[in-house]
């Protein structure tokens, strides 16, 4: 057998039951990744999607969350993916390089709602998609992203086809043709990063992963070795650095939702920012710095650390996302790092737009790395002050990271922070409690009315 059948094989026989750890670390992730799906309901990205959806029509089966719109299977994966990666606010996978849960969700929970899946049924499809797109991630290479690839989009694209064609209970063979399907959907230029177009990859992954799956449902074939094949996904995308051999041992042992676990974001900006963000907040905060006694500041990140961050001089919120001497002037101003940070009038401040030139990232080959810059080594910030002096902290893990992670009770106040920009507060509660106790769930659909608004009754 080839790779592509034993992943399809792992993924039909594959379960959560009995499992308890495995649901804990999912349904964590879940929470995470749906509250920053209503964190980015309002974004002028979703807006764009769902308005488009809505002028299109379509027979209404899933929900968008956050917003009032009933719409296709993939409709929703798409719009709730778009929104879940707005704000830039949603977990990381290291194994993939890639934001795996806000393009696998979306998918599995649109699927959830189409065949009205139980919770347990959404978090086991949750599990399968993102430990699917992690081992191949795993076994990618780093040439992939490294070329311009933005793999939560190319590998989210086959996750998503995995959690779909597990509700949807596709024998073995369909999930090779849904995987097929799946791998010619696959897209997605690191070069949107910025745009309204770096969080569109997400939800079209979703979107595609769905309907690869609901197609092979019907019949549709693809080539059934499309994974390992001369001019298959690994061929065309890992540019002869792709190690395929361990895969099917790898998948499951141990379940990447587990371990390494999932990188949970305490800042809304792209992850390569966060190291050196929580130096910088350290370092400010506990030496009482003010901006104006900052002459200069270093950012010293790993071999490949800058790949992401690409806005040097940033105009506009999205594009103070991926900027790293932005997030570094905007966590010495405010002494603080949120939602409001990347609006486009904070980013034009006259006074972050000095300080920003102030700040000098470079990358350091001594810094080890094996697989992944942004997550591997350490990062050091150093605030040259106008006295003279300087000021140094390492930072190996962010918080968040799952060798530093937040507290159960920060992990809610994230999603109630997110969540009141959607929902009023006794229905964020509701759907924080039918989130925690997902596993019992028998309805998904119990869970979708908690996270759409309820009309405002008027006079």
């Amino acid at each position: 057998m080839g790779l592509t059948q034993d992943v399809a094989n792992w993924v039909a026989r594959m379960s959560v039951d009995g499992a308890g750890v495995l649901m804990d670390a999912a349904t964590s992730a879940i929470i995470d990744t749906v509250a920053a799906i209503l964190a980015g309901a309002s974004e002028p990205v979703t807006r764009i999607v769902a308005e488009t959806l809505a002028e299109d029509g379509a027979r209404p089966i899933a929900d968008r969350l956050g917003g009032r719109l009933r719409t296709s299977m993939e409709g929703a994966a798409l719009v709730n993916g778009v929104s879940g990666h707005a704000l830039d606010y949603d977990d990381v996978n290291q194994s993939a390089i890639a934001h795996s849960s806000v393009v696998v969700f979306p998918a599995a929970f649109a699927a959830a709602q189409g065949t009205d899946a139980t919770g347990r049924s959404l978090i086991e499809a949750y599990v399968a998609g993102v430990e699917v797109m992690a081992k191949l991630g795993r076994a990618m290479g780093f040439a992939h992203y490294r070329t311009g690839w933005h793999a939560t989009s190319t590998l989210g694209t086959l996750g998503a086809a995995v959690a779909a064609g597990k509700l949807l209970r596709l024998e073995p063979e369909k999930l090779r043709h849904a995987l097929a399907i799946a791998a010619s959907e696959a897209s997605g230029s690191r070069q949107n990063f910025g745009t309204m177009t770096k969080p569109f990859h997400p939800g079209h992954a979703a979107r595609c992963g769905v309907l690869a799956a609901r197609l092979a449902q019907k019949g549709m074939t693809g080539d059934p070795a499309i994974l390992e094949a001369p001019l298959g996904y690994f061929a065309i995308f890992s540019y002869g650095e792709a190690r395929i051999e361990r895969v099917h041992e790898a998948l499951g042992n141990p379940f990447d939702v587990v371990s390494p676990g999932m990188n949970v974001k305490r800042y809304p900006c792209c992850y390569a920012t966060h190291r050196a963000a929580d130096g910088v907040l350290e370092l400010v905060r506990h030496h009482e710095i003010a901006a104006s006694d900052v002459e200069s500041v270093d950012v010293i990140v790993p071999p490949g650390g800058l790949a992401a961050v690409t806005r040097a001089q940033p105009q506009t919120g999205l594009e103070g996302k991926f900027s790293l001497p932005y997030v570094v002037a905007a966590a010495i101003l405010d002494r603080r790092v949120a939602l409001d940070t990347f609006t486009d009038e904070m980013v034009r401040r006259p006074e972050a737009q000095a300080l920003l030139r102030a700040v000098h990232p470079a990358e350091n080959a001594a810094i080890h790395v094996e697989f992944n810059a942004i997550e591997e080594g350490y990062v050091v910030v150093r605030l040259h002050l106008r006295t003279g002096s300087v000021l140094e902290r390492r930072v190996d893990s962010p918080r968040g990271a799952p060798q530093n992670p937040l507290r159960r009770a920060e992990l809610h106040e994230k999603f109630r922070d997110c969540a009141r920009r959607a929902l009023p507060g006794d229905q964020a509660e509701r759907a924080l409690s039918l989130l925690t106790s997902l596993r019992e769930l028998q309805r998904v659909d119990e869970l979708a009315a908690s996270l759409v608004p309820v009309p405002q009754s008027g006079p």
